[in-house]
Parts: structure tokens; sequence; C-alpha cells
């Protein structure tokens, strides 16, 4: 197997993944809320560790685990939110999936994504977006070591 077939394996799975999820009108149920809020937390934390890139390519998967967050924090609260209150934690989530989309952004190593393409002989639009897709995924992030 090479590796693009690999790869292309891979988006296969995560595409069906993802289809079988959006299907899924399954209410959060107790079971469910651990892993939620774990996703929440590093969503508070603008944690690089998040898939953001399948966030960012698919805003409508983004929207629905975004509202299940919301439901599993009010969930363990012991509350039931407003219609009010479950947008205003939605925007919150959102804008912090944007602090770490940036996040990731400012780690990209801009020289090694030019020399990219570069070599890829990409056009105006297509470089404007391989940039930035390439940015949020995180793949040409610079080794940064805490002092």
């Amino acid at each position: 197997m090479t590796g693009t077939d690999f790869l292309g394996q891979e988006l296969e799975n995560m595409d069906r993944q993802r289809a079988i999820y959006m299907a899924d009108d399954t209410p959060v149920t107790d079971e469910d809320i651990p892993k939620l809020l774990e996703i929440g937390a590093k969503l508070r934390e603008a944690d690089p560790s998040l898939n953001v890139y399948e966030l960012y390519k698919h805003p409508e998967a983004r929207a629905k685990l975004f509202a299940q967050i919301t439901e599993a924090c009010y969930m363990a609260l012991g509350k039931t939110p407003t219609q009010a209150q479950r947008l205003k934690f939605g925007e919150y989530l959102e804008g912090q999936f944007k602090t770490t989309m940036q996040k990731l952004i400012n780690q990209t190593d801009t020289q090694a994504l030019g020399e990219l393409i570069e070599v890829l002989e990409l056009d105006g639009a297509q470089r404007e977006q391989f940039a930035k897709d390439m940015a949020v995924s995180g793949l040409l992030a610079r080794n940064e070591v805490d002092e």
C-alpha cells in the first residue's frame, strides 16, 4: 500500500465517520458528558491537539459538536439553558475555536510553507486556500521549545 492509498483510505474513513455522526440524532446522554467536557476544555484552552482542520473544513459538524458541548455543560450543572444562553455559549465556543485556529496559524513555519507552495506551483487562489489549509492543519508548525 502506498502513502497515497493510505491517505485516501483515511480520508474515506473520516468522511464515513462524519456522515454517521451527522446522521445521528441521539440526544446527549450522561455517558457523553465526560468526552464533550474534555473537548470543551480543549477549546477553552485553545489546545491545538484538537482536529481543528476537520472542524474548520466542516462547519456543520462543528456547529453540531458545539451544540452538544453546550448541552453537556448544562446537563453537568443540572440546568436547562434558555435559547439565548445556548446561543451565547455557542458563540463563546466559536470564538475559542477561532483563537485555536489563530494559534495554529501563528505557529506555522512560513518558510517551509512558502517553499512547498513554490514546489507545487499553485496559482493565486489555490495558494491562498492551500496556505490556510496547511496552517490550520498544524502540519507545518514550528517546533517551539518553552524556555
